[in-house]
């Protein structure tokens, strides 16, 4: 499996990174014999990922510059699965034949989250690279009417869905943000009130070195979130600029042939209404 790499790193190496950071887990997945509901749903959630990685991948060997704006979740992406794979190897034992058996799933988590945690977080990257992958296909690509209204449609849909839990996402990074910036003030203040020489010192700097790589993970996660959400945005202008507006106002349309005779159609809001035959004066 690769090797986790900066954030700062080519968008080719995070692409590549992602991918088989995905590809590495999913192995380690199918490995386990008798496996929970958590891990069978880990399992599908990875095959849904697959080919939305596999596709940016190939699309980022291309032109990367178009995929700047989802750098943070494509690099988290491949993050979460890099820390997912630690975990599972942690709540598994090997056995002689190759084959993993579970253990204590229910307890174990890696970096502060447990198995589920982490397939919410994937769950988030990889609608938002789908999204920025169906945007980057609607402005590049030579489609038909048909497969554009198509792609707009899903689009839309992708959208609608992803926005409600990137705002869940992010209350949650927030509140986790101010609980450890809480324990390592007080850690922190503890530190002071020591004497020098104290055994305890060392124990103490230990958990505010721990703390503070949570923090910086949190940051990085909440950063990949704000860029997921932007995402979404910019997506959504795209479709209200492109996407024809009925007026709001009332519209009519008047027909009439030689003997005089015709409609008048009336429109209000995107619906069809008040419609009324008659004789033109």
């Amino acid at each position: 499996m690769a090797e986790a790499i900066g954030v700062t790193a080519g968008l080719l190496g995070i692409a590549t990174f992602a991918f088989e950071t995905s590809k590495a887990v999913y192995d380690l997945v199918i490995s386990i014999q008798k496996a929970p509901q958590t891990i069978r749903d880990l399992k599908s959630e990875l095959l849904a990922l697959d080919p939305v990685l596999s596709s940016i991948h190939k699309t980022v060997t291309s032109d990367a510059s178009k995929f700047e704006d989802i750098r943070y979740p494509l690099h988290q992406c491949g993050m979460v699965c890099f820390n997912l794979r630690s975990l599972i190897q942690q709540c598994t034992t090997h056995s002689a034949d190759g084959s993993r058996s579970a253990r204590d799933w229910v307890k174990m988590q890696y970096k502060g989250k447990t198995i589920d945690g982490y397939k919410g977080q994937l769950a988030s990257y990889k609608a938002t690279i789908a999204i920025a992958l169906d945007l980057f296909t609607l402005t590049t690509s030579n489609l038909t009417a048909e497969a554009i209204d198509g792609i707009k449609k899903k689009l839309d849909d992708k959208i609608s869905e992803t926005e409600p839990d990137l705002e869940v996402h992010i209350e949650e990074i927030t509140k986790g943000l101010k609980s450890l910036a809480v324990k390592v003030s007080a850690i922190s203040h503890d530190q002071h009130s020591q004497p020098d020489g104290d055994s305890s010192l060392l124990v103490r700097e230990g958990q505010k070195r721990v703390l503070e790589e949570d923090q910086l993970a949190l940051e990085a996660e909440k950063k990949a979130i704000e860029q997921s959400q932007q995402a979404c945005t910019t997506a959504r202008k795209w479709l209200a600029e492109t996407t024809p507006q009925l007026d709001s106002g009332s519209v009519h349309v008047n027909f009439s042939g030689a003997s005089n005779s015709g409609f008048q159609l009336g429109q209000n809001t995107g619906f069809i209404s008040n419609l009324k035959w008659g004789a033109q004066p």
